[in-house]
């Protein structure tokens, strides 16, 4: 138990405070909008996004029949239109702010549980109600700031089942990550079974209901992957996925390279257009299907052919991997590199950036991107972003060395994730957003960053605290005052 709870709260509502209410003022006075430079309808820019006017007429179709992501961010989107209309982006920059105090607060309640230090709970709140791209996420248009969310309401979710020996909290813990798995493309379904079995020693004993709300949180997503593959023929959330892999494996390739393998008929003719190009302009080469699914018709990556478009892609993808592997891992090299950048200097916050230069020019130094810049240019080549580049390993690397210096065997492994649940959870899902975002995207990297940023410095703190303490005991959760 925390030695003083009442303490707690009270610095909960000053950090969802502090955040707060200088997320308004950044909005209504210094005008960092998500509408301030598309007018009032601003969902259907993105391209993740449906159009807005399907949203409105054609909701459950349009939902129904989406490829490109998973259901859940484009029905929150119909939500808002249907019940605000023009307001609805306004309302979700309202939301947003809402689940960035969350977030604040969550970062606070987690690292104060893990190491009964008010102080450090305090800082850890505040360092992420001050965090400038969570003001800027904060008003853009996409799921970055949900997932963030989610991502840390599920460490809390664990952290309670801890405290409070509950099955509940661990069955809900669940049903969150296969809601982030059917709002976010890059998290698989198979996410929530693997974390099941990982955390099974405090599922056992499961009531019926239990029983049932577990069926359905891990069936969700599966039922979804179901739908798409008798829908547009392939088994995943987003048709994307073979472009980006593309997009990754062609980077810096030799030309005569891919000329002879084009040539000798290893490459589709896909490749032949820049990745993302309008599906109408593949027609000529085969990729002319029609439906009478209104947005399946439409010249845009939700039309009918672009899972076959994308499958194309990854077929060639994966032929020049193979005859360039050393190429893709390079490139994978400067994807995490682009990951690593401070998420600040993404290209789309650049209006709302310039709203706050000084706060967001203060990430950057903080995150040593002077110092990585002037690196770059000696080496001349290369590409390292910020601190992150050697933070993240660093620390994985470091958790790793603990989790092995306390476990002898597979039934030790097993009590020793279960009694450091929250950092091993934080651990690998860190872990596994940059693989996975390395391996198949080179470009927007940095954007996917955001995701485990707030969870990621919350277990910094923790792991920090654990060191300061020089006490190889506190090491072991049990051993951590609550």
């Amino acid at each position: 138990m925390l030695s003083d709870p009442a303490r707690i709260t009270r610095d909960s509502y000053i950090v969802a405070g502090v955040h707060v209410f200088l997320a308004l003022f950044y909005w209504l006075v210094l005008g960092v909008s998500v509408v301030h430079d598309f007018g009032p309808d601003t969902w259907g820019w993105f391209s993740q996004n449906l159009p807005t006017d399907l949203l409105l007429d054609r909701a459950l179709e349009s939902i129904w029949f989406l490829h490109t992501q998973p259901p859940l961010w484009n029905t929150l989107g119909a939500v808002l239109v249907q019940t605000f209309g023009s307001l609805h982006m306004v309302m979700l920059q309202c939301l947003h702010i809402g689940l960035g105090a969350g977030i604040c607060v969550m970062g606070l309640g987690i690292t104060a549980r893990a190491t009964g230090s008010r102080r450090l709970a305090l800082t850890v709140g505040l360092v992420l109600a001050l965090h400038p791209a969570l003001f800027l996420l904060e008003a853009y248009a996409l799921y970055t700031t949900a997932c963030a969310f989610l991502i840390m309401l599920a460490a809390q979710l664990l952290a309670r089942s801890k405290e409070d020996n509950t099955r509940w909290a661990m069955v809900a813990f669940i049903c969150v990550i296969s809601v982030l798995t059917m709002t976010r493309s890059v998290y698989h379904a198979l996410l929530p079974l693997l974390f099941g079995i990982t955390f099974w020693g405090t599922l056992k004993g499961v009531t019926r209901r239990q029983v049932i709300v577990l069926s359905l949180a891990l069936l969700a997503p599966l039922g979804w992957y179901g739908k798409n593959q008798l829908q547009h023929g392939f088994f995943g959330t987003s048709s994307w996925y073979g472009i980006g892999l593309w997009r990754v494996a062609l980077f810096n390739q030799d030309q005569d390279l891919l000329d002879e393998l084009y040539e000798g008929g290893e490459l589709h003719d896909v490749v032949t257009f820049p990745p993302f190009t309008p599906p109408s302009a593949y027609r000529r080469i085969g990729f002319d299907n029609v439906s009478s699914v209104e947005s399946l018709s439409r010249d845009d990556f939700q039309n009918v052919n672009q899972p076959a478009i994308s499958e194309a892609y990854r077929s060639s993808a994966i032929v020049l991997i193979r005859h360039t592997p050393r190429q893709y891992f390079r490139n994978i090299f400067t994807a995490y590199g682009n990951f690593s950048d401070p998420t600040s200097r993404f290209s789309h916050l650049a209006a709302n950036r310039d709203r706050i230069r000084w706060h967001a020019s203060l990430e950057q130094w903080l995150l040593l991107r002077p110092l990585a810049a002037r690196i770059e240019a000696k080496l001349g080549r290369g590409y390292f972003g910020s601190i992150y580049f050697l933070l993240f390993p660093a620390f994985l690397l470091l958790y790793a060395w603990q989790f092995i210096g306390r476990t002898k065997g597979i039934r030790q492994a097993s009590e020793t994730i279960l009694d450091d649940r929250v950092l091993f959870f934080i651990t690998a899902i860190v872990g596994y957003t940059i693989i996975v975002t390395s391996a198949m995207e080179l470009g927007e990297n940095v954007r996917f960053k955001f995701m485990i940023e707030p969870a990621f410095l919350t277990s910094v703190a923790i792991m920090a605290h654990r060191l300061w303490r020089k006490d190889p005991a506190r090491v072991a959760p049990e051993a951590i005052p609550e």
